[in-house]
């Protein structure tokens, strides 16, 4: 026996009179007020660790390989793919584990990770030149200057000293965003005196030990004839590839030692995480190797720079890095922001997406995705709360979308409800190293969106190279790269499917788990309708279990939980008004598109618990013979479920 739910909510619109001024920053058709704390699983340790994978209990997060992959291991010895918000305080953290977040700020009493920023403690910038398209703060200082090493241990003592001993803390990043290219065009331009201009006289004198009659030649528009005359001149300098790469090698040595040296000082316990690297360009293989010298582990600043598709980087940067260093990855800022709020989106990393939707699906292709690399440790969101969309134009003041919850901390429904399903299996995803034989790159995850040939060529101009760069893991593909119009990334293991092909329509994402509890079907951004396998809506214990159903509806989500019995025990909505399965009889059907409903139902005790956000005020009930319900938490008075109607359950399939 199946249950179908038809249901009318009388609803009525924001009051205009009733609104703030705050509130012309959002749409209210996208944002879910104060929605309710669910942890979406039971079998994590307090750090948030997975508990089903072991590796060694040594009272600080490190790194191991377990079951054929890099993991970060929590202090308990459990393994822990992190998920972190950055950005996010104490107050946000009920909200943020209830969506699966894992990571927050120092003081949110969450894991978390800290940017010590060594490398803007020393005020005294190299003239980089500048990139158009970079934040202002993208510079890097003279680490030559003899203040160096003593400002990197006050550092260090003052950013990681309260924490050395926290068991909390993953890991230290050395500093965010900070230039890793034109160290040699800038070394020129600095005055003769500078520190930086005597380490660099001292590298092309080893240089051209063994290539003296070169140097005249090299530098004959500067009529150098010895090594000394380079401490005087100013000016752009050649390019001389090799004494480029012995110059970034010296100054990455100097940069990194130094600056790790001092943190190992004080914080022993945790994870070097690096510097977070910057989206492009990839640094220099001299750079990259001082990194895979002094790091745990690489961190990089990784957006999308393509709003309809994950990109490039996600599979050649990532495996390039981790191939090149030697050590694992994290994705320390990712985000997506949305076109549908009043926010400008002038200033920020991109992409800029149409929808809330649409950022939905981009975290759960980007998390799914890196999540399947192997060499891959987690990522960190960006950010909890919205810009300020009105803070003026004033150097880089940013204005934008990318937040989890708006300016009032009101949570984006179908954002949050994505990111919860997502998180909640993140461990299926990363924990399962059976390769998938048709795509031999990734464990278990296909990208079904190729991107475009020509890694190689890339790669060859990031690096500077004369031959292109071979990207080790992309060799395994079976077949050249292809370009595929339907989903980002598909998954699929035992109990878990992420874009399952037997779907088709106007639904942009599918998710669908079963266990020996049930089937959880998920419909991201149904836009009109969308064929599937009936037993995916009504239980594999359904007549004609294989028959394609089609399901009409406008759900930006969708969520739709059976127990093992088939019965409908959760139906969830988020920024949409109806589903149907027959054209002429609803599912559910609300009278106003909602920004939030869910409808929890325990066909035992005959109680229908609903939860409503947003514009709806009122329900009105009928047909539940014995049964009982609640309205955001509130019994209703039986004696008024048949003065509004109806809601009507049946006790079969239509």
């Amino acid at each position: 026996m199946k249950l179908l739910v038809a249901l009318t909510i009388l609803a009525a619109a924001f009051a205009a009179a009733s609104q703030s001024p705050d509130d012309a920053c959002t749409l209210p058709a996208v944002i879910s007020p104060d929605l309710p704390d669910q942890p979406p699983r039971a079998d994590l340790d307090p750090y948030g660790g997975w508990t089903g994978l072991k590796g060694k209990p040594t009272g600080f997060f490190h790194v191991e390989q377990v079951g054929g992959r890099y993991w970060l291991i929590t202090p308990d010895g459990n393994v822990y793919f992190m998920l972190e918000c950055n950005w996010a305080g104490r107050n946000a953290v009920p909200h943020l584990k209830s969506w699966g977040f894992n990571a927050a700020e120092a003081d949110s009493g969450l894991p978390y990770t800290r940017d010590v920023k060594f490398f803007r403690s020393l005020d005294k910038p190299l003239p980089i030149p500048k990139i158009s398209t970079y934040p202002p703060w993208v510079t890097f200082p003279d680490v030559f200057d003899p203040a160096w090493p003593d400002i990197c241990r006050k550092r260090a003592e003052e950013v990681l000293g309260p924490h050395a001993n926290d068991p909390l803390m993953i890991g230290y990043q050395l500093d965010n965003e900070i230039a890793l290219d034109g160290w040699y065009e800038a070394v020129l331009h600095t005055e003769p005196g500078a520190p930086c201009r005597a380490a660099f006289v001292e590298v092309a004198r080893e240089y051209y030990a063994a290539r003296p009659d070169d140097l005249a030649t090299d530098w004959a528009a500067f009529n150098v004839t010895k090594v000394e005359d380079l401490a005087g001149i100013k000016g752009d300098a050649p390019n001389i590839p090799g004494l480029v790469t012995a110059w970034y090698a010296v100054m990455a040595e100097r940069a990194f030692g130094v600056a790790s040296a001092a943190a190992k000082a004080v914080a022993s316990n945790h994870l070097n995480l690096g510097t977070r690297l910057i989206n492009a360009p990839l640094p220099s293989p001299p750079i990259l190797q001082a990194m895979g010298k002094y790091f745990d582990v690489i961190s990089l600043n990784l957006y999308s720079m393509f709003g309809d598709r994950l990109m490039t980087q996600l599979f050649t940067v990532l495996p390039a890095v981790s191939a090149l260093t030697g050590r694992p990855t994290l994705v320390s800022e990712f985000s997506y922001r949305g076109n549908d709020t009043l926010h400008p989106n002038t200033q920020g990393a991109l992409p800029t997406v149409k929808t809330q939707a649409e950022r939905a699906i981009g975290y759960m292709s980007y998390v799914s995705a890196v999540a399947s690399l192997p060499s891959h440790l987690g990522v960190s969101w960006y950010k909890y709360a919205d810009d300020d969309p009105r803070q003026p134009m004033i150097d880089y003041s940013e204005d934008c979308n990318f937040g989890l919850v708006d300016l009032q901390h009101r949570p984006y429904s179908v954002l949050t409800e994505t990111a919860r399903l997502i998180n909640s299996h993140i461990y299926d995803i990363a924990a399962d190293p059976v390769r998938n034989e048709t795509c031999s790159l990734f464990y278990r995850t296909e990208l079904a969106r190729w991107d475009r040939p020509g890694d190689e060529l890339l790669f060859q101009k990031l690096l500077d190279s004369k031959e292109p760069f071979v990207d080790p893991l992309a060799q395994l593909l079976p077949e050249p790269r292809r370009w595929h119009q339907h989903y980002w990334i598909r998954h699929k293991s035992p109990r878990l499917i992420i874009n399952d092909d037997r779907f088709s329509g106007w639904c942009q994402a599918n998710v669908i788990e079963q266990n020996e509890t049930g089937t959880t079907l998920a419909l991201i951004n149904v836009q009109a309708l969308t064929m599937f396998p009936r037993a995916l809506w009504y239980g594999p214990g359904c007549e004609r279990p294989d028959e394609t159903l089609t399901l009409w509806s406008n759900a930006q989500y969708l969520l739709r939980q059976l127990d093992a019995q088939g019965r409908l025990v959760r139906m969830t909505i988020a920024d949409g008004s109806f589903a149907r399965t027959v054209y002429d009889v609803p599912d559910l059907r609300v009278d106003c598109r909602t920004p939030y409903l869910d409808m929890c139902f325990d066909p035992g005790a005959k109680t229908l618990a609903l939860t409503v956000r947003g514009s709806a005020t009122a329900v009105g009930l009928a047909g539940l013979d014995g049964w009982k319900a609640s309205w955001n938490g509130k019994n209703l008075d039986p004696a008024t479920i048949t003065k509004s109607g109806p809601l009507s359950v049946y006790s079969k399939e239509p």
